[in-house]
């Protein structure tokens, strides 16, 4: 079983080039996902480079997959 990193509001804000605020600002928008704990925010590392990684693009349909409907 492997650990997640867990991150402050100001490693997030340097993992993504942005300012500590608008990291503040962006997890309580819900545009980034975080929990308050201990009197801070805390993050999933993991959960962050995967809400900025690229995501493959849909397999466009083929004519067969049509059929029957």
């Amino acid at each position: 079983m492997s650990t997640d990193e867990i991150l402050t509001a100001s490693q997030v804000a340097r993992l993504l080039q942005v300012h500590p605020r608008t990291v503040y600002k962006l997890v309580k928008q819900g545009s980034i996902p975080g929990k308050k704990f201990g009197g801070g925010w805390r993050f999933s590392k993991h959960e962050i480079l995967q809400m900025i990684s690229p995501q493959p693009p849909a397999a466009p349909l083929q004519p067969d997959d049509l059929e029957g409907r």
